[in-house]
């Protein structure tokens, strides 16, 4: 029986923290990250609050399953420590939906539909890897002994049916171009990952794993992690997509071409 893992307790914060490094990465600056954390204003701001809350609120939490640490018996600071794990990790979790959701130039992003997506790849990811952290070392207590399995099948269901449904509107119920975004995901060229990569292998295999017995729990979990993988890539390469924002087509055409006269003349002096 599968029970909860102290190193699936530890790996939640230490994998969002991973998250943000890269992120710090990816904005290019990364000495200058801290000016993320001082406009209240911006989504930014928000979300990387709620990500180092949920990294040091997480930690000491999965704290709690060491012998070694003083605070072991306190009660009433375990649970508060576990409702803000929980809040702020539901936020992290929706907040790649969120941010991508705000483009409206890219047609498959736009719209609410994602961030319920990123939320329920990241409930299921995370149950799939939790699953795998009690398969593969010692538990820390006895509770939840099968039902890992149980609630990583019923979410994949639930994503398949999520999943569809969202391409499907994407192409026949919305705009011209988010139809033409979407008929990537369908015949075009990322429709072969999708289908057989994503729906199949990361979705529909792990569940008839998961459901039929424990002895394929270690495979049907580490199918659910590769169909998580597999659903950010697509995601991402469809961003690719992109169309005009309303008035950039205006503004772009009265931008300097670079051989206006009053750029020669400038460029005499």
């Amino acid at each position: 029986k599968v029970g909860v893992s102290l190193l699936g307790n530890f790996l939640g914060p230490i994998c969002i923290g991973i998250g943000a490094g890269f992120l710090i990465l990816e904005l290019g600056r990364p000495f200058q990250s801290w000016r993320v954390f001082v406009n209240p204003k911006a989504i930014l701001t928000f979300g990387a609050w709620n990500m180092l809350i949920a990294i040091v609120a997480g930690l000491l939490l999965a704290s709690f399953g060491l012998a070694q640490v003083p605070w072991q018996s306190a009660v009433a600071l375990r649970k508060l420590l576990a409702v803000v794990s929980v809040i702020t990790g539901l936020v992290v979790a929706t907040y790649p939906g969120v941010l991508l959701g705000r483009h409206k130039s890219r047609p498959f992003w736009v719209g609410p539909g994602l961030m319920s997506l990123f939320l329920l790849s990241s409930l299921v990811t995370g149950t799939a890897a939790h699953l795998l952290c009690g398969l593969t070392t010692t538990v820390t207590a006895s509770i939840l002994p099968d039902i890992f399995r149980w609630v990583a099948a019923g979410l994949l269901v639930l994503q398949l049916a999520l999943w569809v449904g969202y391409v499907l509107i994407k192409k026949t119920g919305t705009t011209y171009l988010e139809a033409k975004a979407a008929e990537r995901w369908l015949s075009g060229d990322l429709a072969g990952l999708f289908k057989y990569g994503f729906l199949l292998i990361g979705t529909i295999v792990p569940i008839i794993l998961l459901i039929w017995s424990m002895n394929f729990a270690f495979l049907g979990s580490a199918l659910v992690l590769l169909g998580g993988l597999l659903m950010r890539w697509l995601t991402v390469c469809a961003g690719e997509d992109r169309t005009w924002l309303p008035g950039e087509q205006l503004y772009r055409s009265r931008l300097p071409k670079g051989n206006e006269d009053f750029l020669k003349a400038w460029g005499d002096k």
